[in-house]
C-alpha cells in the first residue's frame, strides 16, 4: 500500500479533543501572574478572588446564568459524576426508598459508568433507545419518567455520531409537569419536590458548533469541558440551577460555595472561559463553513464507497462529525494507523473506551434498523470517526477519501 499525499498533517480527531487557541493561550498567560491562593485573605489572594469571580462573571454572561450557578471542576467527566452523585445522594441520604432516573442509551461513558454505580446501591435506571439516526425522541424520554424520577439526563450531542438531541423539547416537557405539580402544594406533595425530575445535559461537545444558553435549552443543569473548545485540559464546569438540591462530590475545604473543595486554578479557568466566550461568539459562522465540508464528505462516501455506511442522522448533527462503517477493513485500529502514516488522525470511536472491541453507541443504532440484523456486527467494530477543525477544506476531503479506498 502506497501513502504518497504529502507532508501536511490532517488532524480529524476534534471530538477527543482540540488545539489549545492562541487568544485562550495569551489569556492564560497573564492569569499566571496572579499566583496566590483566592481563599487568602492578604493582599494577593484578594486579588486573585477578585480575578477568580470576573472570570466566573465572564462564563456567566455567556451561558446566561448568574455566576453563582457556575462551579468549575477538572473537566467534563467531574462534572457528570458531581450531578449524577449530587442529586441521588440528596434523595437517598432523605431516606427516599424509590429513586428513578431516566437517561438515554448511547450517553458517553462517565454518564452510564456512574449510574451504573447507582444501581448497584438499589437506584432503578431507564436507557431510552435512540432511533436508527442516532437520535432520542423527547417523547420518548418523557414517557419514562415516573413519580419516583429524580433525574433526567441526556447529552446535547452524541461524542461518537454527532447526534444532536432535542434538548429543549425535553425540557420544555419537564416543565410542564413541574407546573402540574405546583398546584398540589398542600394536598400532601413535598415543597421540595417541585423542582423534580432535574433535567441535565452533558454539553461538552458543542460549544464551538451550537448555543449553550442554559434558559434557552430549559435545562436545570449542564457539563461543559474546556478542552473540547480549544480550551485547555484539566478544567470544565458544571452549571447548576440555584434552586436545584445538590450535595458535594468532592468536600474538606469549601471553596465553590462548598460545592466542589479544591484550591481553583485562575490560569486553567480563565482559558476555560475565554474559550468558551469565543466559541459561543464564533459558532454560527463556523457551523455553516464546516457542514459544507461535510456535506461534501457524505457526498463523496455515497460516490465513491458506496458499501460505507454513514452512522447517525445526516441532518441533526454536528457540522463536523462523520462517523462510517467499512464492510472492507479487518483491524479498525490498524486502519487508524495507516491513515495516520498517510497524515490523517482520526479515531475508532469514544476516545474514553479504550479495551472496548466495538461502539456501544452504534451497536444501539444498529439494532434499531431492522435492515440492518445482519451487519451489526461489522457495523458496530469496523467504524471510523472523522471530527473536523473548522479551517477543513474540499482537498483535505478528497485526500481522505483516497485514503479510505485504499484500506483493507
Amino acid at each position: 500500500m502506497n501513502f504518497s499525499f504529502g507532508k501536511k498533517r490532517i488532524y480529524a480527531d476534534w471530538a477527543a479533543t482540540t488545539p489549545l487557541r492562541n487568544e485562550v493561550k495569551k489569556a492564560m498567560d497573564k492569569a499566571r501572574k496572579v499566583w496566590a491562593n483566592p481563599s487568602a485573605i492578604y493582599k494577593e489572594g484578594v486579588e486573585a478572588h477578585k480575578a477568580l469571580e470576573k472570570a466566573r462573571a465572564d462564563g456567566a454572561l455567556v451561558l446566561g446564568v448568574k455566576p453563582e450557578e457556575i462551579y468549575f471542576t477538572s473537566g467534563g467527566t467531574e462534572a457528570n459524576a458531581t450531578i449524577i452523585a449530587g442529586v441521588l445522594n440528596t434523595w437517598l441520604d432523605k431516606g427516599r426508598r424509590d429513586v428513578h432516573v431516566v437517561t438515554s442509551a448511547i450517553e458517553h461513558s462517565s454518564i452510564l459508568e456512574n449510574l451504573k454505580l447507582f444501581e448497584s446501591r438499589g437506584v432503578s435506571v431507564t436507557y431510552v433507545s435512540p432511533d436508527k439516526n442516532g437520535v432520542v425522541q423527547a417523547e420518548d424520554i418523557l414517557k419514562a419518567i415516573t413519580p419516583a424520577t429524580v433525574l433526567v439526563t441526556c447529552m446535547y450531542a452524541n461524542n461518537e455520531i454527532g447526534t444532536i438531541q432535542p434538548i429543549s423539547k425535553i425540557g420544555s416537557g419537564i416543565r410542564k409537569m413541574r407546573a402540574e405539580k405546583v398546584g398540589k402544594i398542600g394536598q400532601g406533595e413535598v415543597r421540595e419536590e417541585i423542582s423534580l425530575p432535574v433535567f441535565h445535559t452533558d454539553a461538552s461537545q458543542v460549544p464551538l458548533w451550537l448555543s449553550c444558553e442554559l434558559e434557552g435549552l430549559r435545562a436545570d443543569a449542564m457539563t461543559l469541558d474546556a478542552h473540547k473548545m480549544q480550551g485547555p485540559k484539566g478544567v470544565g464546569a458544571l452549571v447548576v440551577r440555584r434552586n436545584i438540591l445538590w450535595k458535594p462530590l468532592l468536600i474538606g475545604g469549601g471553596q465553590e460555595r462548598g460545592q466542589r473543595s479544591t484550591t481553583e486554578s485562575l490560569e486553567l479557568i480563565t482559558g476555560f472561559t475565554t474559550a468558551l466566550a469565543i466559541a459561543q461568539r464564533e459558532r454560527e459562522q463556523k457551523f455553516k463553513s464546516a457542514e459544507k465540508i461535510q456535506k461534501y464528505f457524505f457526498k463523496k462516501i455515497a460516490s465513491e464507497i458506496p458499501k460505507a455506511i454513514i452512522n447517525g442522522s445526516l441532518e441533526k448533527r454536528l457540522p463536523n462529525n462523520v462517523n462510517i462503517s467499512l464492510p472492507n477493513i479487518s483491524d479498525p485500529e490498524m486502519a487508524v494507523l495507516q491513515l495516520d502514516k498517510a497524515g490523517i488522525a482520526c479515531s475508532t470511536k469514544s476516545s474514553c473506551l479504550k479495551g472496548e472491541e466495538s461502539s456501544y453507541v452504534i451497536k444501539v443504532i444498529a439494532l434499531s434498523n431492522e435492515n440492518s440484523e445482519n451487519n451489526i456486527h461489522w457495523r458496530t467494530k469496523n467504524t471510523l470517526r472523522f471530527t473536523f477543525s473548522p479551517n477543513t477544506n474540499l482537498k483535505d476531503i478528497n485526500r481522505i477519501i483516497e485514503s479510505l479506498k485504499m484500506l483493507k
